[in-house]
């Protein structure tokens, strides 16, 4: 699936969360190294209600994730067609499409 494609389905995930269960949504990479096969890392993103959320650059595959990872309900998972170095592009972009949606009332929340 395409980067862009990708963005707007998180935007949209994030928009329309109607339910305060917390749930995350994980992006897989290819690796054009290894010719398409899932690239080490990930990006995750945590919706813990329905009007936040954060969203990570990992260096890690999503499987690979801790267990209170794994173990959050999995809303949705990507295969980003982009290399592994798009990460950052991905998550501008869905950062992006958030802040600029007039009736997306969701807030990007820091971890600390």
């Amino acid at each position: 699936m395409k980067l862009e494609a990708i963005a707007g389905n998180i935007a949209h995930a994030i928009k329309d969360r109607s339910t305060d269960g917390p749930y995350v949504l994980a992006v897989e990479f290819t690796d054009k190294a290894t010719k398409g096969k899932s690239a080490t890392g990930c990006v995750i993103v945590r919706m813990p209600d329905h009007q936040h959320y954060t969203i990570t650059s990992n260096d890690f595959r999503y499987m690979d994730a801790d267990k209170d990872t794994l173990a959050e309900e999995l809303g949705a998972f990507f295969e980003c067609d982009d290399d592994l170095d798009q990460r950052q592009t991905l998550i501008d972009q869905v950062n992006d499409l958030v802040a600029q949606d007039a009736d997306n009332d969701a807030q990007l929340m820091t971890e600390a």
